[in-house]
């Protein structure tokens, strides 16, 4: 799954973003490691502001990323995404943010938690 317009190429190593990565205490995923990205990043003109990479065995399995949208123009260059993509997107009710989360199918659905750290 390359796409240039992602942030983390699903299926990269854990070594490309070792030294900018906390671990996190939570397993999304059973036998899974998840990371906070602590570096600033831009995806499609907006920044998030939460950035957690999945790992398994040192392998990228799946992104998750929350945004503040605050304006129509924002969320609608948000989603121009590439229909080739897996990802989903999760709305916070009574808030303005969006949860996108992207990578392999068979590990997204397996995601035991959505509650962040924020």
């Amino acid at each position: 799954m390359k796409n240039q317009d992602l942030p983390f190429q699903i299926g990269d190593h854990y070594e490309n973003w070792e030294f900018d990565l906390e671990v996190l205490d939570i397993e999304r995923i059973k036998g899974f490691d998840s990371y906070t990205y602590i570096k600033k990043i831009v995806f499609l003109g907006v920044v998030p502001k939460y950035v957690e990479l999945i790992f398994s065995w040192d392998i990228l399995q799946c992104v998750i990323m929350i945004f503040e949208i605050n304006s129509l123009k924002q969320q609608n260059e948000l989603f121009n995404i590439d229909d080739k993509l897996e990802l989903r997107l999760i709305y916070k009710q009574n808030s303005s943010e969006v949860i996108i989360i992207y990578g392999y199918t068979s590990f997204i659905n397996n995601l035991t938690t959505l509650s962040f750290p924020l």
